[in-house]
């Protein structure tokens, strides 16, 4: 693994020859190969042993069915969050008739503490989310985040916005 080599002293030409000139020089040599397979084992077993990170990945949990299957739901328990393309937030309740409340614009905070009440006063409250086409992607995490944090029960669906839905956004000043 290791060898020593010496080396003779330095010639004598003519000059005073000092005490440490005399000394035989030692080289060392080590051979690394060894080292080079003992790094290259520890190396394959820390990259097979380690876990990598696991990308973070929003369920979302699809019902079953054909596209023809709808779902009957009284409108007095559904609850419309509609975002406008500036990120203005518009919350209307339905109403058992089939029509809906004046929507109001809240922000995220408000839309939280409007949820909380009207989910406390409705267990069976189902929100419909609509987006529009050209929101911030940021503004919908920003939404969802918020219905996750609000003590209710998370039932929502996303749907897509059709003309009635941007007059009322027009309404909110969307």
């Amino acid at each position: 693994m290791a060898s020593v080599e010496q080396a003779e002293g330095g010639e004598n030409r003519g000059r005073k020859q000092n005490k440490w000139q005399n000394r035989k020089r030692v080289g060392f040599h080590i051979d690394m190969t060894p080292y080079v397979d003992v790094i290259m084992l520890l190396l394959t077993f820390f990259i097979m042993t380690s876990t990598l990170n696991q990308p973070q990945v929003m369920q979302i949990n699809l019902p079953k069915g054909d596209e023809n299957t709808t779902v009957k739901v009284d409108m007095g328990n559904v609850v419309f969050i509609r975002i406008s393309e500036k990120g203005n937030i518009g919350l209307s309740k339905g109403k058992s008739d089939g029509t809906e409340e004046q929507p109001i614009k809240v922000n995220l905070e408000q839309m939280r503490q409007y949820l909380e009440g009207w989910g406390t006063a409705n267990k069976d409250m189902i929100m419909i989310l609509k987006f529009h086409r050209k929101a911030k992607y940021d503004t919908m995490i920003s939404v969802l985040d918020e219905i996750n944090r609000a003590a209710i029960e998370k039932r929502y669906s996303f749907s897509k916005m059709e003309e009635p839905d941007f007059k009322v956004l027009e309404a909110i000043g969307g």
